[in-house]
């Protein structure tokens, strides 16, 4: 990674090229993953916070830190979803030599 959010174009170690194919939809599967995530940690929180204060939830507080956690988790998980996404997909489709070919100059 270059950043938190500019993923380079290729592996420092092998150079295998980050961007397989489509060009872009590539990422949409990291995203869905990354949605999944942010949905699953929202309502493990919640049933954890409802568990803890039944009869009496705090439902202000289930709200702002409800919002704010579907705010932070998104940006915390999103280079962790990307590189989830990449293995998968080097799973599925195993790596050929053009994935390995240096970018073509443009024309």
């Amino acid at each position: 990674m270059q950043s938190w959010f500019m993923l380079r174009a290729r592996c420092a170690a092998c150079g295998i090229r980050f961007q397989r194919g489509e060009d872009q939809d590539y990422w949409l599967g990291a995203y869905l993953l990354n949605f999944i995530v942010t949905e699953m940690v929202f309502a493990v929180l919640l049933l954890v916070v409802l568990v803890a204060t039944w009869p009496h939830p705090p439902w202000s507080l289930i709200l702002w830190g409800g919002a704010a956690q579907m705010i932070v988790t998104p940006i915390a998980f999103y280079p962790f979803a990307n590189a989830l996404w990449l293995a998968a997909d080097l799973v599925l489709r195993p790596p050929t030599p053009d994935d390995f070919a240096p970018d073509r100059a443009p024309s």
